[in-house]
C-alpha cells in the first residue's frame, strides 16, 4: 500500500477499535498507531481483516489477556527486570513518572500473587526512590482481564494523572531503572516465545 492508503487504513482501523466497548482497546489502538507500513499489512493479514469503503470486517473468537501477550513478546513493552515469578515493566500510560507494573508470569488471582512478585515490587520501589526521588511510593494490587498484577506508583508533588508517555521518555526511564537479574533469579521462568503480531481478540462491528 502507498503512504496515503497506509494513513487511511490505520485511521479507519483505529476509529473502528475506538467504538468498541472493550477494556483493552486503548492498548490495541496504541499498538496499531506504532505500526509501520509493513507491520500494518502483516497485522491485517494475520488477523484476517478486510478494509473497504464500507468499513472493517473482523470476527475473532479467542481472547487472551494483554499481560499474557506482553509475557509472550506479542505486544512490545519496556521491561526493567524480572525474577523467577514475575517481570517488571514501565506503564505506557503512567499515573506518574516511573509508574511500573509487576506482572506474574503465571495468571493468578490477587490473593495468590507470588511473594517473589511483591519482592520485585519492593526492589523496583527502592530503585525508583534512588533514581527519581519521589515523596513516597504506592504499591497496590489490581486485576485486569482477570489477570492480577501489582502497581508501583511514585508519588510527587503533582497529583496523579494518567497520560500516555512518549517512546523517548520510556526509553530514557528504562535505561535509568533497568537492572540485569542474576541467572539464579529467573530459573524456571516462563519461556519467552519469538515475537509475533498480536491478534485482535474481539469482534469489530461494521
Amino acid at each position: 500500500m502507498d503512504k496515503e492508503q497506509f494513513e487511511q487504513t490505520k485511521k479507519q482501523l483505529i476509529t473502528q477499535v475506538d467504538k468498541l466497548e472493550n477494556e483493552n482497546k486503548e492498548q490495541i489502538k496504541e499498538y496499531i498507531e506504532s505500526l509501520d507500513e509493513k507491520g500494518l499489512e502483516e497485522f491485517l493479514k494475520q488477523n484476517n481483516i478486510q478494509i473497504s469503503e464500507q468499513g472493517i470486517q473482523k470476527e475473532q473468537q479467542s481472547s487472551k489477556p494483554i499481560f499474557e501477550s506482553i509475557l509472550n513478546n506479542e505486544i512490545p513493552s519496556y521491561k526493567i527486570t524480572e525474577n523467577n515469578k514475575a517481570i517488571a515493566i514501565l506503564e505506557i500510560n503512567p499515573l506518574s513518572k516511573g509508574h511500573c507494573l509487576i506482572i506474574p508470569k503465571q495468571k493468578t488471582t490477587i490473593e495468590k500473587i507470588p511473594k517473589t512478585a511483591f519482592s520485585l515490587a519492593q526492589k523496583i520501589s527502592k530503585r525508583l526512590k534512588t533514581k527519581l526521588k519521589p515523596k513516597e511510593i504506592k504499591i497496590e494490587t489490581f486485576s485486569f482481564q482477570d489477570y492480577s498484577a501489582i502497581n508501583v506508583i511514585p508519588i510527587y508533588k503533582e497529583p496523579l494523572k494518567k497520560q500516555k508517555a512518549s517512546e523517548e521518555e520510556l526509553k530514557k526511564l528504562r535505561l535509568l531503572l533497568e537492572t540485569k537479574p542474576k541467572k539464579s533469579q529467573i530459573n524456571g521462568s516462563t519461556k519467552i516465545k519469538s515475537k509475533k503480531l498480536p491478534e485482535i481478540s474481539f469482534r469489530i462491528p461494521y
